[in-house]
């Protein structure tokens, strides 16, 4: 008798205990870049697209320790949302699904009606220009050898 009443308290804390241990973080801009130390000018392991889920290991300020494809690495907390069960999509009901493109703006602060009234306010803006910097892309190897012969050094960085 005592055999059956301690082995649903022993399974329960066995999965609460395994639940945390990890937090699933969803990346909410363009791409999250996961580096080799907590510092913004630290060399990239990997980069993680839009929308892709991460494994979060630990917290340090506003630093988040995170696996990705069995790669490890460091990534700031903006980047990324703690991705949220929704009980209701679980059990059946209804939840409310986004578009990529509004939870990327909406990660950047803007919804699409504060992009239409920005636009209307600004209807000489060349948004094309915009668009053409976002594209602008950087190799990472020439990024570090910039920094180094620049001795660029983050403010707070040993």
């Amino acid at each position: 008798m005592k055999k059956v009443f301690w082995f649903p308290i022993l399974a329960f804390l066995v999965m609460t205990t395994v639940a945390g241990a990890a937090v699933i973080y969803r990346v909410v801009t363009e791409e999250a870049a996961v580096r080799k130390d907590r510092r913004f000018f630290a060399p990239v392991v990997i980069r993680v697209p839009y929308g892709e889920q991460i494994q979060g290991q630990e917290r340090r300020g506003d630093w988040l320790k995170v696996v990705y494809k069995s790669k490890q690495g460091w990534v700031h907390i903006n980047a990324v949302k703690e991705q949220k069960v929704r009980l209701s999509a679980l059990a059946g009901g209804q939840a409310a699904e986004t578009t990529r493109d509004e939870v990327a703006l909406a990660g950047k602060g803007f919804t699409p009606e504060v992009e239409k009234a920005f636009r209307d306010k600004n209807p000489k803006m060349n948004f094309k220009l915009v668009d053409r910097v976002e594209s602008y892309r950087v190799n990472e190897d020439e990024l570090q050898s910039f920094i180094r012969s620049g001795k660029l050094i983050e403010p707070g960085a040993e």
